[in-house]
């Protein structure tokens, strides 16, 4: 009997020792923050915001950046022995007492504390707990959320009193709830009317228009308005605006050659191709090379002046008339850059 009492004290003892390794005491204001955290912890949602905010600039994947050679992007070399720390790693999943991440974020030691000090940079309870949170879920690394397949998700249960119109409410509410926000009281049919309206043809409303809806006690009074606004022609000039910024639109070439240009087809052809809810593949390949497809209308060789919004095309055009390669190849990362942007 007295055997077996020593063998459970044994195994009581070495059972707490293993907890305090793999579960070391964490600072107060942590601990309080990590109560606040949702059950799962998504890499994607809420851990690579934080990494890239606060840890890429040093462990990401621009090489001529990184330091101690870690790279915090992906899985592989954040499970891996750190290069200048041997038998250290930066991220051991389900262990923090073995992840030199965890020593680094909670150390206040401005020589070993992570982000460094001359970063400018430092990390909130909130996300220190986060951080924590997910190398004891295991440290679970996804691709980019484009790449991965949607799953759907339980509906939070919600209390009765709050008000609900659809499941996007539930998940609305649940997220205020981490925040300790209080759901706002229903606006009103003018101010539910005026923002629609501002949202989709960046117009407000005129007075006939919020007297009809007012006067409309129709269950589907603001389905139909979204509808009514949708068709409006404002509708493809408020929503070009956004893509026109990023393509670079200009009625002028810039630069020293301030000449005028007059871009106003292509910039119809945008509007309309909202207007239509033009598919997204047929907007994309129209504009980057409408010109080349075969039997091209006009609307497509028009569509293609978006080759010529890129500044350093007419600036080049204007040294090197004669050089083709060079007109057309050397705007071609710069035309790379302003493509993904939009995209």
């Amino acid at each position: 009997m007295k055997l077996v009492k020593k063998i459970l004290l044994l195994t009581t003892i070495s059972l707490g020792h293993l907890n305090a390794q793999t579960n070391p005491k964490l600072p107060k204001e942590i601990a309080d923050a990590l109560k606040t955290l949702p059950a799962e912890i998504d890499y994607n949602i809420h851990v690579k915001p934080i990494l890239s905010d606060k840890c890429f600039a040093c462990h990401g994947p621009d090489k001529a950046k990184q330091k101690a050679g870690l790279r915090l992007d992906i899985a592989a070399n954040a499970y891996a022995q750190l290069p200048e720390s041997p038998g250290k790693v930066a991220i051991s999943p389900k262990n923090l007492n073995k992840s030199e991440v965890f020593h680094r974020i909670i150390s206040q030691d401005p020589s070993y504390m992570m982000p460094t000090p001359k970063s400018h940079l430092s990390l909130s309870d909130t996300e220190k707990a986060t951080i924590i949170k997910w190398i004891e879920n295991g440290a679970v690394y996804q691709p980019h959320w484009a790449f991965v397949k949607p799953s759907k998700k339980p509906i939070p249960a919600v209390d009765a009193s709050q008000l609900v119109f659809n499941p996007i409410d539930n998940f609305i509410l649940a997220k205020l709830k981490t925040q300790n926000l209080k759901q706002n009281k229903e606006a009103d049919k003018e101010i539910l009317l005026r923002r629609v309206s501002l949202d989709l043809t960046g117009l407000p409303p005129t007075l006939t228009e919020i007297e009809s809806f007012l006067s409309d006690n129709s269950p589907n009074a603001y389905e139909k308005q979204v509808d009514r606004l949708l068709t409006s022609p404002h509708y493809g000039e408020k929503m070009a605006t956004d893509w026109l910024d990023l393509a670079r639109f200009a009625d002028s070439h810039g630069y020293t050659v301030d000449r005028l240009r007059d871009m106003s087809p292509y910039r119809e052809w945008v509007v309309h191709a909202f207007n239509e809810n033009m598919p997204f593949d047929r907007f994309t390949i129209e504009q980057l090379a409408g010109d080349l497809l075969p039997d091209a209308t006009r609307e497509q060789k028009v569509a293609s002046a978006y080759n010529r919004l890129l500044l350093t095309t007419e600036v080049m055009v204007a040294e090197s008339p004669k050089d083709d390669d060079h007109k057309h190849g050397g705007g071609m990362p710069d035309m790379g850059d302003m493509g993904g942007m939009g995209m």
